[in-house]
């Protein structure tokens, strides 16, 4: 189960990498589970999902999260926070290009967007929109990587169509 949050942990750690103090405007953290509904993503995703669990950090550069429990024991997380001074795509998605986790560009998706395959079965979407980076972690039971990347993209576009 430790290495299920891997991904996620990886990705607090290039954050707070790239993280000057003086370099974070305050700003309100957005609630991720109001983006989507868990029946939106369970028409997308084709399981049962169960509501939202929100997580917002005291700390703006951390921004906000939701978890959705997809089928029995899948997973789909919504990290939303702001880019932080001296952070962008290319950086970002070469560091996790270090890690081995085989960056692949999505083209025409917010400001900018790729995947990532942390293994066992999950994927990635990182998208780049404004003074946002958003990312999408999935593990839907029985999904191959394509129709788990083909779902994520669906479901950017409706967070990106949702964040003002």
């Amino acid at each position: 189960m430790t290495s299920f949050f891997r991904p996620l942990i990886a990705l607090t750690v290039i954050a707070f990498l790239f993280l000057p103090a003086a370099g974070i405007a305050a700003e309100k953290a957005a609630d991720p589970c109001s983006f989507l509904t868990p029946a939106e993503i369970q028409e997308i995703l084709g399981k049962p999902v169960k509501p939202g669990t929100p997580k917002i950090s005291p700390s703006p550069a951390a921004g906000a999260n939701c978890t959705y429990v997809v089928g029995d024991f899948g997973s789909f997380n919504i990290l939303v926070r702001p880019l932080l001074a001296g952070e962008n795509p290319e950086r970002i998605k070469a560091e996790f290009a270090k890690m081995k986790m085989a960056p692949t560009d999505l083209p025409n998706l917010g400001d900018r967007s790729f995947f990532t395959s942390p293994g066992m079965g999950m994927v990635q979407l990182h998208t780049f929109k404004g003074s946002r980076f958003i990312l999408f972690t999935l593990l839907v039971p029985g999904a191959n990587e394509e129709a788990q990347k083909a779902a994520a993209e669906k479901l950017m576009r409706i967070v990106l169509s949702r964040i003002k």
